[in-house]
């Protein structure tokens, strides 16, 4: 297939074809309109209602349906769930969803979720490269990492497919999808008001509220938060916490402290219209924003040395460098170890005789006498982003069994982040602006014919621009990059459910898919440097260079499902998926401008739903056999067979082929009236079965283990209601989560001695969060207190692993124990 050239603008032609469909559906779904309602979910907030009782119903088959009529691991959290569990934010569903991790990105990687289910998934945040889970908002598809840090603002519900979703999703959920469904506008006038106070200075507001503008014809909802909390990681003045340094100070001799990382500071808000066209048709209109004003994210110093070959020495004991490690003058590190280092998890190697707290840094983000002649210069202390984006859905019922869907978006952000070595020296320091603007267009087309078929039909067309321009400072090189990355992908697809029999259905789909992708490299010089502004002679023959990648896939889905019973379902189906492939964003060389072929994955599943003892117990379970090819992984010891330098290097490529085996288990179980007990256990195992050249020849091996497997990961919560009659109700919960280590490298076994790599092992945890809450019997007042990590357990939610130029490895540590009081109103 040829490649598609880009000049980073959006296709007008395309936008105005698509926006112009979608019109043309409302116009003819108008004209065809009668009299009817399509069916809507339940709502499962309602007052006095417990959410573990209520039914939910998911959409993850384009229809309505009970969750345990669905024959696809899910896992689905309505709104009043995730209030109970204290969930406000993307990364906190990982601990209730079996085989789903969820982290922060290390702030190298900027403001973003590092999302992986069933060991599928993406680390990276590049625009160069796709994601592995896909997150969507009231099905809009958000396509890149970036930006992805959502808050959980007034939903509905939320789904985790977990498996490949490539007929129901579309590209880039090979491992899964996330899908967050906002609350819709009801003319209930209804509403609620919350504030929170807590640790960190934490102060939050959340509000939501349902107006009727029209009677039976058009109503709003209006909801919104606001967030400000200090930071957690608190960065000091070396010079100062140590007045014998030759080091340069950056506050008064009396201040040390320079600030804090972590700290959080948004706003975000949303305005959603539904317009009932006519008996037949609904318009649901939203927009959004959200401005993110946050803090860096928190990064500390956890071990500094210099190895022979990056990534290679495996030795399975944290060993300095036999001499000091000096950098540019300063002494890094030494045989015993660093004094920039306040707290180490890799032994005795933390030297700083300030402080031994795991949460301090000396990063001051400014580089004094730059390496390259330049002026000082600081890098922002934020992981900024704003964003908006616009949307509307048009529903329309043709006929009683004829159904058309319109999805139109369009999205935009920009941000800027920084990042260094967490030390005074900013080996690695960087300041990057990035920019997104996306738009989208679905359509669906659903029928039913007679009781055996219901059909669904549709395509899909994303245009994006993405463009990162960052300042990049590493002990050999200094420069400014300004990427640009244009990219389209087009689709369409057909998902059928047959019933030939009254307990048994045969499921099938398909996907066809388009998809190109051009990177158009800058390099730049530092004004003022000694080169006299000249970008690096290694970089110059990049500026200006278009690299493209482009392709075509069919997935596609088989299965069954049978009813043993009306309240036990089991189902059986093999499904595929991929995720897009791309161009290396961060070449040191020209040779290193490399593109990487798509990850493919096929899947075998077997599952089980079922509901027992009068609805009082519900356990679902899924085994299944991933078949993972091309698996994408990122070295920083280049292959020889590219042909330059070892380092520096940060390259993607395809590592070969696995087999990725695990189950899952949910419980859920309401013994007596009040009270609730949830469980989920999951256990995953991962196999090389090849390796290509390429990978053998950066040092991967069939012992290798994937990134981000966790072998065991389970969860427990218990919540009951005591009801104290007309004084209200007290419900007290607890929650516990447990993950196993896991590793965050490529190369993370020495084929020759079998040692592991234990800088890139993220260690296990086991999370404790609890919460109580009082409500009055009229359920307008709810006062609760919540502790979330109530053991102060000390554990890293991702690491950053930079020997391959700044010889230096960060952690992101999770925050210690918190406490936070919160009073809502509804009215």
């Amino acid at each position: 297939m040829a490649a598609t050239r880009g000049d980073g603008r959006m296709a007008r032609g395309a936008m105005l074809r698509a926006a112009g469909g979608s019109v043309m559906a409302l116009a003819g779904a108008m004209l065809w309109a009668g009299p009817g309602f399509a069916q809507e979910a339940p709502d499962n907030t309602a007052k006095g209602k417990d959410p573990a009782a209520e039914e939910i119903i998911v959409t993850a088959q384009f229809r309505d349906q009970k969750l345990q009529d669905v024959p696809i691991a899910i896992t689905a959290m309505s709104g009043a769930m995730l209030e109970q569990r204290g969930q406000t934010n993307l990364v906190d569903l990982g601990g209730k969803a079996p085989n789903v991790t969820l982290r922060t990105a290390s702030a190298n990687f900027g403001p973003a979720v590092v999302a992986y289910i069933r060991g599928v998934g993406q680390r990276d945040t590049s625009f160069a490269l796709e994601p592995g889970v896909g997150i969507y908002v009231d099905d809009v598809y958000l396509p890149t990492m970036q930006g992805s840090m959502l808050s959980l603002i007034d939903l509905d519900r939320i789904e985790i497919l977990r498996g490949p979703q490539g007929t129901l999703a579309g590209q880039n959920s090979i491992g899964g999808a996330i899908k967050l469904y906002s609350k819709k506008p009801d003319g209930s006038n209804d509403g609620y008001l919350s504030a929170t106070y807590g640790s960190y200075n934490r102060m939050e507001l959340r509000g939501a509220a349902n107006f009727t503008v029209v009677p039976d014809k058009l109503f709003a909802r209006l909801s919104g938060v606001a967030v400000k909390k200090d930071g957690y990681v608190t960065r000091y003045d070396y010079a100062c916490t140590h007045p014998g340094s030759t080091l340069p100070s950056m506050v008064a001799a009396d201040k040390c402290k320079l600030g804090t990382e972590g700290g959080k500071e948004y706003v975000a808000g949303r305005l959603a219209l539904r317009w009932q066209a006519s008996s037949r048709v609904t318009v649901d209109l939203a927009a959004d924003m959200t401005r993110d004003n946050s803090e860096v994210g928190p990064a500390t110093l956890l071990y500094v040395g210099r190895q022979a070959v990056p990534g290679a020495t495996l030795t399975g004991v944290a060993t300095p460098p036999s001499s000091a490690y000096v950098l540019n003058g300063n002494v890094f590190g030494t045989a015993s170890g660093s004094p920039y280092i306040s707290y180490s998890p890799y032994g005795n190697y933390a030297q700083d005789t300030f402080t031994k707290s795991p949460f301090v840094s000396y990063e001051n983000y400014t580089e004094v006498t730059p390496r390259d002649g330049s002026g000082t210069w600081s890098a922002p202390l934020k992981g900024l982003i704003n964003s908006w984006g616009v949307s509307g859905t048009i529903t329309a019922e043709l006929t009683d069994n004829l159904n058309l869907t319109s999805i139109t978006a369009y999205r935009k952000f920009d941000g800027n982040y920084s990042s260094g070595d967490s030390s005074p020296f900013n080996t690695g320091l960087q300041a990057n602006r990035v920019y997104n603007h996306q738009f989208s267009q679905e359509l669906r087309l659903s029928a039913k014919i007679g009781d055996m078929v219901n059909l669904t039909v549709g395509g899909f067309y994303l245009d994006r621009t993405s463009r990162n321009r960052s300042r990049v400072t590493l002990p050999t090189l200094n420069f400014i990059e300004d990427n640009t990355i244009p990219a389209k992908t087009k689709a369409v697809f057909a998902n059928a459910e047959v019933s030939p029999l009254a307990r048994l259905t045969i499921l099938g789909g398909i996907r066809y898919t388009d998809q190109s992708k051009t990177f158009i490299y800058g390099r730049e010089g530092i004004p003022g440097s000694s080169t006299g502004g000249a970008v690096p002679a290694s970089l110059a023959p990049l500026n200006g260079l278009s690299r493209e990648f482009s392709g075509s896939r069919v997935d596609y889905r088989l299965g069954a499902q049978y009813h043993l019973t009306d309240a036990i379902m089991g189902y059986a189906q093999f499904s595929t998926g991929f995720k897009g492939g791309g161009i290396n964003p961060r070449p040191f060389f020209p040779a290193q401008a490399l593109p990487h072929n798509p990850e493919t994955l096929k899947a075998y599943e077997i599952g089980l739903k079922s509901e027992f003892l009068d609805h009082r117990v519900r356990l679902n379970a899924s085994a299944f056999i991933n078949k993972y090819n091309d698996i994408l992984v990122t070295v920083s010891n280049c292959p020889v067979a590219v042909g330059v330098p070892a380092a520096p290097c940060a390259l993607p490529l395809n590592a070969g082929k696995a087999t990725i085996k695990g189950f899952e288990a949910e419980l859920a179980l309401r013994p007596v009236q009040g009270l609730s007990i949830d469980a989920s256990l999951a256990y995953l195992h991962f196999k090389y079965d090849s390796i290509s050249a390429i990978a053998a020849s950066a040092g991967i091996g069939l012992e290798d283990k994937g990134v981000y497997i966790s072998p065991w990961q389970w969860s427990l919560g218990a919540q009951y209601e005591f009801d104290l009659g007309k004084a209200g109700t007290i419900i007290p919960r607890i929650d516990v989560n447990h993950e196993d280590a896991f590793e965050r490298n490529a190369n993370n076994v020495d084929a020759a001695t079998g040692g592991k790599d234990i800088f890139g092992v993220i260690p296990s945890r086991t999370l404790v969060n609890a919460r109580v809450a009082y409500a009055t019997a009229e359920k307008d007042w709810e006062l609760a207190v919540e502790v979330r990590n109530l053991t102060n357990k000390l554990y890293y939610s991702d690491i950053f692993d930079n020997r391959g130029s700044t010889n230096s490895i960060q952690g992101v540590p999770g925050e210690p124990r918190t406490w936070a009081v919160t009073l809502k109103r509804r009215f």
